[in-house]
């Protein structure tokens, strides 16, 4: 028997305000529709085959509210993608569109120059800093999780003298310039390289599912934690710990697989970081701004980083990023040495005022129960679906990962990913996958879905697996 999330029924009804009331809703005989179909072929002709989308999931974006997109033939959706958790308040939230509104007639574009809503931003954050940072520190803005992730880098080397950046297998921090160098993904590298050199890759992430040692939680005492303390204090090992100028760690590995590590780990990572004198750089681009039920995923284990990227979700519907740095860091920073022509909008920045304020306005606790509930539902799917070998998350950052077979952990193929997802959508729902092996489906909707929203993708996501998997797994 599932139990009640406890949300409160008003809320849940002024919710439900904000999304098309008709989702799901196929129209078409086919998707995509005719005129779906147009501007997709219109669209091939004139951009490159690297983009992800529309290739992977072949849908038209014509409108979106709330939690729920419309294509140009009519067709409705369930989103839970959050335009792949970028849309945590929703699409097109309504304060959204006043502030845009307001504010985009009055000051958009500035030459990366002071403007009141610069400076608010600017103070919401620090408020709003994990940990020790809270107050106690500098503020870095850009224009996409890439360039924070870009940004944090170059300050950490500037500030410490040191070349080296670490970052983990399975992780993604973004695909354009050093950035690229971190990510570990081949579907990303492809034929890119070469690399940056400066850049020590380091594992296992804490990837319980798939422990490289076979060992169990908590019995494991963070083996993979031990191990990574090793490769960076030990001698001999090929990592230089004395040219490392900081270690970038994502909270919960998003592209790697919806990877969540258990208690104790990053806390661990961070001594060691600590005992090596190097910075610990947390990347909050997909977790942050309460994705997990906190403002910052970091938070759920209590640990102070020395600096913050954030993207995403922190402009929504307008791109927006940031880095926050430690105070004697951003100290030790060279005066007039950074500029993004583009950066600090005051449109931008407004929106994202406003982004904070309607995450901060309830959603937060209730992320943390609807999270919980659907996490409590998935699972009991794995009675009747083998298919399912994995349910794990946090709030609304949810990990469904599928198998061959639960003992071997076999995953099943990207070929039979796309069948799926193209199932899902058929019926009404959006999804994405994610994963070391292209095998997990990410739950990351936006955080003002329904309860009502939620049941009906649950109920059509345990319909399309039931039905697919008697062919994948005879």
């Amino acid at each position: 028997m599932k139990r009640d999330p406890g949300l409160d029924a008003g809320r849940e009804q002024e919710l439900a305000r904000l999304s098309f009331d008709d989702a799901p809703k196929i129209v078409s005989d086919f998707l995509p529709g005719p005129q779906s179909m147009s501007l997709i072929e219109a669209e091939v002709e004139n951009e490159t085959n690297t983009r992800v989308i529309p290739n992977v999931l072949p849908v038209v974006w014509d409108q979106a509210k709330g939690a729920t997109v419309r294509d140009p033939d009519g067709n409705c959706f369930i989103d839970l993608t959050a335009g792949i958790a970028v849309n945590n308040v929703g699409h097109c939230h309504p304060r959204v569109l006043e502030t845009i509104n307001k504010q985009s007639q009055l000051l958009m574009h500035n030459p990366d120059a002071t403007n009141p809503w610069r400076v608010k931003l600017g103070q919401k954050l620090q408020q709003l800093a994990p940990g020790n940072l809270k107050g106690n520190a500098k503020l870095a803005f850009g224009l996409s999780g890439s360039s924070a992730v870009e940004i944090a880098t170059k300050f950490a080397r500037s500030a410490t003298g040191k070349t080296h950046i670490i970052a983990f297998e399975g992780a993604y921090h973004g695909t354009l310039g050093a950035t690229l160098s971190l990510t570990t993904s081949q579907q990303f590298r492809s034929t890119y390289g070469p690399f940056n050199p400066y850049v020590y890759h380091v594992g296992p992430y804490a990837y319980c599912y798939r422990c490289p040692w076979d060992l169990e939680h908590p019995k494991c005492g963070l083996e993979c934690a031990r191990y990574i303390e090793h490769l960076i204090l030990s001698p001999s090992t090929g990592i230089d710990s004395d040219c490392v100028a900081a270690m970038i760690v994502e909270p919960v590995q998003a592209e790697g697989g919806y990877v969540h590590p258990p208690a104790g780990f990053l806390e661990a990572l961070k001594k060691t970081c600590e005992k090596a004198g190097i910075l610990y750089i947390d990347d909050e681009v997909q977790a942050g701004m309460g994705r997990t039920g906190k403002m910052f995923a970091i938070e759920h284990e209590g640990v102070t980083p020395d600096l913050v990227t954030l993207g995403k979700a922190l402009g929504g519907d307008l791109p927006c990023s940031a880095v926050i740095v430690e105070k004697s860091i951003a100290e030790n920073l060279s005066p007039i040495s950074h500029i993004i022509t583009a950066v600090g909008n005051a449109t931008t920045c407004a929106v994202a005022c406003t982004n904070i304020d309607l995450i901060q306005d309830g959603l937060l606790e209730r992320t943390e129960k609807l999270g919980s509930y659907t996490v409590q539902v998935l699972k009991e799917m794995m009675e009747d679906i083998e298919l399912i070998g994995d349910v794990r998350g946090r709030g609304l950052m949810i990990g469904i990962e599928l198998v061959r077979n639960r003992e071997t952990k076999e995953p099943i193929d990207l070929g039979e990913m796309m069948q799926i997802l193209w199932a899902l959508r058929d019926k009404g729902v959006l999804m994405l996958s994610c994963g070391r092996h292209n095998n997990v489906f990410r739950m990351m909707p936006p955080l003002v879905i329904t309860r009502k929203q939620l049941e009906k993708s649950l109920e059509i996501i345990g319909d399309v697996f039931k039905q697919v998997q008697e062919d994948i797994l005879k």
